[in-house]
């Protein structure tokens, strides 16, 4: 049943919890937009009959497992192989030949891309697919590409590792892509080991650990919706110190640069957001 705002405010401390899940366990769900955790956390409120944030800290107390819970909650996302298909055809088409031109001409091998916020995988699966299909495309065998998957929840990277999910999803799955990267058994699929070499996964906190650098396109798609202003701009500067000169950084299309940043960048494709690093000299 959906509450009120009254009912909303009369939870109490919401800042209190989130002192309490900081040192508890070392999470800053300040990094979130305010309205956005209140919301999720009500989600789990409601569906442990709860009216109150100080019953909820004690609920944590009593019930640590509830932690991995209100994770699960605060980062649901909505993945899939090659969700939004128009980017990933620009990606192959336009953005992978750029990079493996620029590659060749300075006599370099080391293709790297990385998928900041992965979940459970289909995201840089779905990235080294069209990178193998480039490289082919391209003749460019010589080419060695890497994608990186990080995220903060170690349920969903435990199941990127595995790289195997249920059959239905191979529907996402372009048909030629399917034919030489995917196998299905039963009411199961899983990616081809020719995938999985190029592809590996860890724990990252994007505000705590050093970000990935040397990398030559970033995605970061609909992540920035967890954050406010404030920090989606010290990520964009994080992701432009990781991107080589000429790279390129890919948002979800309800995701813009922030007015700073932006000046920083090369617009790509408005549309599909996609931006590029200037080969230029770095702007400081």
């Amino acid at each position: 049943m959906h509450q009120g705002a009254g009912e909303d405010i009369n939870r109490g401390s919401l800042e209190r919890l989130l002192a309490k899940v900081m040192s508890d366990r070392g999470l800053d769900l300040g990094q979130f937009r305010a309205r956005y955790v209140e919301r999720r956390v009500n989600v789990r409120l409601n569906a442990l009959g709860l009216t109150t944030y100080r019953q909820y800290a004690a609920y944590l107390d009593a019930h640590p497992e509830e932690y991995a819970r209100l994770l699960d909650t605060l980062t649901i996302n909505v993945t899939q192989f090659f969700r939004d298909p128009d980017v990933y055809q620009l990606f192959r088409d336009e953005v992978l030949p750029a990079v493996v031109s620029a590659k060749q001409q300075r006599k370099q091998r080391l293709l790297r891309i990385w998928s900041a916020g992965c979940a459970t995988g289909q995201e840089p699966y779905s990235l080294a697919m069209s990178a193998l299909d480039a490289i082919e495309r391209l003749d460019a065998g010589t080419m060695l590409p890497t994608v990186i998957g990080t995220d903060i929840d170690p349920v969903a990277l435990a199941t990127a590792k595995a790289g195997e999910y249920p059959a239905k999803e191979i529907a996402h799955i372009p048909e030629p892509d399917r034919t030489r990267y995917v196998e299905v058994d039963g009411d199961r699929m899983r990616m081809r080991q020719s995938v999985k070499d190029i592809v590996w996964f860890q724990y990252l906190n994007l505000f705590e650990n050093p970000p990935i650098h040397g990398v030559d396109v970033v995605f970061c798609r609909n992540v920035f919706i967890y954050f406010n202003r404030s920090d989606q701009e010290r990520l964009l500067n994080a992701f432009w110190e990781s991107l080589t000169r000429g790279g390129y950084l890919v948002l979800g299309r309800s995701e813009r640069l922030t007015p700073q940043v932006s000046e920083r960048f090369v617009l790509v494709d408005s549309r599909q957001r996609i931006y590029q690093k200037p080969r230029g000299l770095q702007y400081r």
